[in-house]
C-alpha cells in the first residue's frame, strides 16, 4: 500500500470509493472490527435462558419446595435454594405453589404465569418471618382538660399500616378513685372521672399492631385541681 494512493480518498472534501489493494485491505479491517464485541457480551447472552423456560427465585429462605403444575399432565415438585430454571417446557399456563418454610411464609404463595416460546418467564417467591416489630408510639401526648375530679388527654396515633389500637394505663392516686378511664376521640384521647382533687397521676399510652406487638409507652404526669 502506498501513501500516494491513500491520498486519493479525499478530494475537495468528497470521499471516493477505494480501489485495488487498498479496498481489499480496508475490507479486511472492517470485517475484523465488525467482529469485536464488548467484553462479556457473548457470555451474558449465552447464560440467558431461552424461551419455554421458567426461572424461579426464592428470597428470604432456602431449600423451599415449589409445586409446579402445567399443561396436560405436567406435575413437578422441586427444591429451590436461591434460583432454579426449568427449561424446554410446553408453552401454556403454569401454576406454582411455594410451601411454608418453618416460621417463614411467602407473601404470595401461589403464582400463575404463562410460559411462552419466545422468552423466559421469571417468578419470585418472597418469604418473611412472623411480625415481631412493634408499631410506632403515639406522639404529642398532652392534657387538654384538668378539673378537680377528672383528666382529659389527647395524642396523635402513628401512621403504621398495621396499627390496631392503643392501651392506656394510669398510676398514682389515693386508692379512692373509681377507675372510670374511657378512650374517646376514636382512640386519639382518653378521659377519666372520679379522681381525687389535688392529686398527681401518671398516664401511659402504648400502641398495639395487628400481630399483638406492643410499643414502648409514652407517659405524662398531671395533677388534678384542688
Amino acid at each position: 500500500m502506498k501513501i500516494a494512493n491513500s491520498r486519493r480518498l479525499l478530494h475537495n472534501g468528497t470521499v471516493h470509493a477505494p480501489t485495488g489493494r487498498i479496498a481489499a485491505a480496508i475490507g479486511v479491517i472492517l470485517m475484523v472490527v465488525g467482529m469485536v464485541t464488548a467484553p462479556g457480551t457473548a457470555t451474558v447472552a449465552a447464560a440467558d435462558p431461552a424461551g419455554r423456560s421458567l426461572v424461579i427465585t426464592v428470597v428470604g429462605a432456602q431449600n423451599v419446595k415449589v409445586r409446579v403444575r402445567g399443561p396436560g399432565t405436567y406435575r413437578k415438585v422441586i427444591r429451590v435454594k436461591d434460583l432454579r430454571t426449568l427449561r424446554k417446557l410446553r408453552p401454556g399456563k403454569y401454576t406454582l405453589t411455594a410451601k411454608r418454610k418453618g416460621d417463614l411464609k411467602p407473601t404470595d404463595a401461589v403464582k400463575k404465569v404463562r410460559v411462552r416460546k419466545a422468552r423466559a418467564v421469571a417468578v419470585t417467591f418472597r418469604y418473611r418471618g412472623p411480625d415481631v416489630t412493634p408499631p410506632g408510639p403515639v406522639s404529642d401526648l398532652r392534657a387538654v382538660e384538668i378539673t378537680a375530679t377528672s383528666v382529659r388527654l389527647a395524642w396523635t396515633n402513628p401512621p403504621d399500616g398495621d396499627f390496631l389500637q392503643v392501651q392506656a394505663t394510669r398510676r398514682g392516686g389515693t386508692g379512692k378513685e373509681t377507675g372510670n378511664l374511657v378512650l374517646d376521640d376514636n382512640g386519639k384521647g382518653l378521659r377519666e372521672d372520679g379522681l381525687s382533687p389535688n392529686t398527681e397521676y401518671t398516664y401511659t399510652v402504648a400502641t398495639e399492631d395487628e400481630a399483638g406487638n406492643l410499643s414502648a409507652g409514652l407517659s405524662i404526669t398531671v395533677r388534678t385541681l384542688p
